[in-house]
């Protein structure tokens, strides 16, 4: 009899919910990058000032409602000390030395000589003045059928929309019951059909997100990223999405977080390649371009310092649930600003701006001459006199990191106002009081490295963006 598991996003899990990991042959490491690509429209944004920009509040709106919804449980997540490590009994190595160092004009370096190479060429499509989402192809199957993710180190669960090219609905594939078509996907999506590897495990599957949910049943298949590749991969073999879910081009979603807090209870994409042994250093690295239509990347077992600015500076997790690392401070004009109390800081990819609670949020702009709340836009929003002189830096760890204002600002309250919005979003009833969740808008500036070993950290070098 089949035990079902009805899996919704970041509800508390028990220790009993993460899979083992699956363990395949000792390979040779290898290297794995892959193109990233943005949401919405494809038209390409100058360089000019943000401020000459209009501010358009409503992605920003549409991602509070998100935010509050996906990090709901985060709090209870970060801080039970019950959660299974889902990194215990791996064989990690400490030693990152070969992995990050001497890597220049594009070419990737590795921890192993026999290590194979692989840097893409990226893509940015961007919707106004602010970079959305970002998405990267990965391929599933047997057949090697290539499909599009948004990667996302806020969430740790793998799920594709699911399309069978077959008459009856209810046909067996390969000995397999494999899940009907989604009916109200905005594309194709997986044809499972095609792949002879792919396995159904009648388990139901449900995310949720604030904007919306997806579901269907949790499946198996080859997934690949790039030369890097698992065997028997859980994933959401997704039939049914909200309409929220429809608009963009990308089948499905990759959360690169810990698998202790993943819906399916399986071990990520990244954990198996650990397992395996097939990454030539046990981290992944991330680039996010500004505004470009290439340029974005991210890489498996890797570091480009061709991305990079000087030394990578550490900061340790605080749990191995999400990339959360501890956020002691926040400095506007080099002055700290009192906070209430420490907050913890999710490191968060698939998140555009910078969400903090709401008293963080009113000490900080009460740092800054003429700031004031923005209620025309809803709560959460402020304002700020665009042409005052303005550095505002994240302290997470014992180091300081300082925002560009290309990203912090927003654009103009209104054609030729004086005004702007500000990038750093308050949260109020329902979010956590000691959470921050640092996105896009900071890691433009900052090259991140997620690193397995050392107990897990986030590292952060300075990005080409700012050169």
């Amino acid at each position: 009899m089949i035990s079902l598991y009805h899996a919704t996003l970041l509800l508390p899990p028990t220790a009993a919910v993460i899979a083992a990991p699956l363990f395949g042959p000792t390979v040779t490491p290898r290297l794995g990058s892959f193109d990233l690509a943005r949401r919405d429209n494809t038209s390409m944004v100058s360089t000019q000032d943000t401020q000459d920009f209009v501010f358009d509040p409503s992605y920003p709106q549409h991602e509070i409602h998100k935010i509050l919804q996906k990090y709901k449980y985060a709090a209870d997540l970060i801080h039970n000390p019950n959660l299974p490590d889902p990194l215990s009994g791996l064989d990690i190595s400490d030693d990152l030395s070969d992995a990050l160092n001497g890597a220049y004009n594009g070419q990737v370096t590795s921890g192993n000589s026999g290590s194979k190479n692989s840097l893409v060429p990226l893509t940015d499509s961007i919707s106004g003045n602010l970079d959305v989402l970002y998405y990267g192809p990965l391929e599933l199957g047997s057949a090697g059928q290539e499909l599009t993710f948004d990667f996302d180190t806020g969430s740790a669960d793998l799920w594709v929309r699911i399309f069978l090219d077959l008459p009856n609905k209810t046909e067996v594939v390969f000995d397999f019951q494999v899940p009907v078509n989604c009916q109200n996907c905005h594309r194709s999506g997986y044809n499972a059909a095609a792949s002879k590897s792919y396995k159904s495990s009648q388990t139901p599957f449900l995310v949720t997100y604030g904007s919306g949910s997806v579901s269907g049943t949790l499946a198996q298949d080859r997934v690949a990223a790039g030369s890097l590749f698992v065997d028997d991969q859980y994933f959401g073999a997704v039939d049914n999405e909200s309409q929220s879910f429809q608009s963009g081009p990308n089948d499905g979603l990759i959360g690169m977080a810990f698998s202790s807090i993943a819906s399916s209870g399986k071990a990520t994409f990244v954990e198996n390649l650990l397992a395996a042994k097939k990454l030539a250093a046990p981290i992944f690295s991330v680039h996010l371009a500004r505004r470009q239509v290439q340029g974005s990347a991210v890489c498996l077992g890797c570091y480009d310092s061709s991305k990079a600015i000087g030394p990578v500076s550490w900061v340790p997790v605080v749990s191995k649930t999400y990339w959360a690392v501890s956020m002691p401070q926040v400095f506007v004009n080099s002055n700290p600003i009192t906070l209430a109390r420490p907050l913890t800081a999710a490191i968060d990819t698939g998140t555009t701006l910078i969400y903090v609670p709401k008293d963080i949020a009113s000490a900080l702009y009460n740092a800054i001459p003429g700031a004031k709340e923005a209620n025309q836009y809803g709560d959460g929003f402020y304002t700020y006199p665009c042409d005052i002189p303005l550095n505002i830096s994240l302290q997470l760890g014992s180091n300081s990191y300082a925002l560009d204002l290309r990203d912090f600002n927003l654009g103009r309250t209104a054609s030729g106002s004086s005004d702007c919005v500000g990038g750093i979003l308050a949260l109020g009833d329902g979010f956590p009081s000691d959470l921050a969740i640092v996105g896009d808008e900071f890691l433009k500036s900052w090259y991140s490295v997620y690193d397995y070993s050392h107990g897990a950290r986030v590292g952060f070098a300075k990005s080409v963006n700012n050169s």
